[in-house]
């Protein structure tokens, strides 16, 4: 069996702290992780109806960078992730 791991960074655009995960799930999923690991209870991080909520709170988009890359971006908590080329 091939897993392969995808390198995604969260960003925070305002401080330019960053995280970097290394697995197999979405820009989306990884940036509610990075979330409510730097703004609220990381003791929650596996809860599901929890992650739902701060996936309504955070209204994360989907935007395409000039060179083609798909981002996901939060407005509200001013944080984007992005796949590592």
């Amino acid at each position: 069996m091939n897993y392969q791991k995808r390198v995604t960074n969260v960003m925070n655009v305002i401080t330019e702290e960053k995280s970097t995960f290394y697995n197999n799930l979405s820009l989306e999923e990884n940036l509610v992780s990075a979330i409510i690991s730097s703004t609220e209870d990381s003791r929650k991080l596996l809860e599901y109806a929890y992650r739902d909520d701060i996936k309504c709170k955070a209204k994360i988009e989907r935007i395409s960078s000039l060179n083609g890359c798909v981002k996901a971006f939060s407005p509200v908590y001013d944080m984007i992730a992005y796949e590592q080329q």
